[in-house]
């Protein structure tokens, strides 16, 4: 297994002309980048959430474009497709962001549902159907709703 380089540590190297190759190796539905040191190869890493540092992939070739372009400043490099196969990037599934997607379009109908009840209640207070309570009836109000909550 090759030694792991971070994305910066790689940009300099780029940017110092230090980096012999560089090659983009599929691996069955996903690309790696490995670029040779000094006759050492090295393979581009990533630092997850949790801080590990593993092997960083990519699904698509798109995406390996514009690290190399955009953050590694590399420009130039080779292909190696022999073991790509399109059909098993359909299998890649991304529950983090299925569940992710899922709180935030709940929060979303909350946030809805919370502006429409606060438009309400200012239309209310606009044309006299909300009435106002002072201080003295809200205590009351509060002590009712405690006493029946201890009561159960």
């Amino acid at each position: 297994m090759e030694t792991l380089i971070t994305p910066q540590s790689l940009m300099e190297l780029v940017d110092a002309k230090v980096i012999q190759d560089a090659m983009v190796v599929a691996e069955r539905n996903v690309f790696k980048v490995t670029v040779k040191l000094a006759g050492a190869d090295r393979m581009v890493s990533v630092r997850t959430k949790d801080g590990q540092t593993k092997e960083r992939v990519f699904t698509s070739l798109d995406s390996v474009a514009k690290f190399m372009r955009n953050q590694v400043h590399l420009t130039r490099y080779q292909i190696d497709a022999v073991n790509f196969e399109p059909a098993a990037s359909s299998s890649r599934k991304r529950p983090d962001a299925a569940l992710r997607l899922k709180d935030a379009h709940a929060a979303l109908s909350h946030t809805e549902w919370l502006l429409a009840k606060v438009e309400a209640s200012r239309a209310g207070m606009a044309d006299g159907s909300n009435a106002r309570l002072d201080a003295d009836e809200w205590s009351k109000i509060r002590a009712q709703k405690l006493a029946q909550r201890t009561a159960k």
